[in-house]
């Protein structure tokens, strides 16, 4: 009987260890993550006002010198969407994705202009708001999601730049 329990003993201390090696990697991880999310974060915060596709995010993380791969920056890119501290906006006629930081609560107010051209992102934050808004919901029955509303078109740069 003193020899199964020292086994059993001995058993029931290397699961506790190696379940706390478990603990203590998947914490180290879960800072590892958080490292490349506050990084994407933050490049995305300085680059607001342009739209950033996974490849530019990755590449700009690797110039800064971050050991990072695009499946990674993906990923991450997914759950930001997913909490609602990016956008993520599609152009059906490329058919890419591209992201922008959304400071905060703000940009869920108001529409976006987005060049199709350069990239440029425009926060279109006018009082024609309310009454476009207005006009949809009673005359349309339509109610506007602006967190995920965007405009394509041209930027006046863009637009005297093939004019030229």
């Amino acid at each position: 009987m003193q020899i199964i329990c020292i086994f059993v003993d001995i058993g029931i201390r290397i699961i506790i260890i190696q379940y706390a090696n478990h603990l203590h990697r998947r914490h180290s991880m879960k800072q590892y993550r958080t490292k490349y999310k506050d990084c994407i974060i933050e490049y995305m915060k300085n680059n607001e006002d342009h739209r950033l596709c996974a490849k530019d995010i990755y590449e700009a993380l690797v110039e800064q010198g971050l050991n990072v791969n695009l499946v990674t920056v993906y990923r991450n890119l997914d759950k930001l969407s997913q909490q609602g501290l990016i956008q993520k906006h599609t152009l059906s006629e490329e058919d890419s994705v591209y992201y922008q930081y959304t400071r905060e609560e703000k940009c869920n107010h108001h529409l976006h202009l987005l060049c199709k051209r350069c990239g440029k992102i425009a926060h279109l934050e006018c009082d024609f708001m309310d009454i476009i808004r207005t006009h949809l919901l009673e005359d349309h029955g339509f109610e506007i999601d602006c967190k995920d509303s965007t405009i394509v078109g041209l930027c006046k740069e863009c637009r005297e730049a093939i004019h030229a």
